[in-house]
């Protein structure tokens, strides 16, 4: 009984880290997006990639899951350029925004 009862706490932990991840990962990648949007240029791939997670402290100095997404994007389409971005929870803690667009 308990030995199905830890499966199954188990389990759920490893559900709900993983939907926090996909939320997290999906904010990323609308942040990234907007930021490309606002800068006038092209963000490649259309996503972002986890770079580097760890655990950092709130404001409430409570523990959350820092995670910090990395992002190519283009100013011209033959050019490939490197952002990054990085959320506590799903909160946007810092984004390195993409150079504006230089028109030649």
């Amino acid at each position: 009984m308990t030995g199905t009862l830890i499966i199954l706490l188990l389990f759920a932990l490893g559900a709900a880290l993983w939907s926090s991840a996909r939320d997290a990962h999906e904010r990323a990648r609308q942040l990234a997006a907007q930021a490309c949007q606002r800068s006038g240029v092209q963000l490649l791939d259309q996503t972002v990639s986890l770079d580097r997670i760890g655990l950092a402290r709130n404001a409430d100095g409570r523990l959350r899951i820092s995670r910090r997404y990395r992002y190519d994007y283009s100013q011209r389409g033959s050019d490939r350029r490197r952002a990054a971005l990085a959320m506590l929870g799903t909160e946007l803690q810092w984004l390195q925004s993409p150079e504006p667009r230089e028109d030649f």
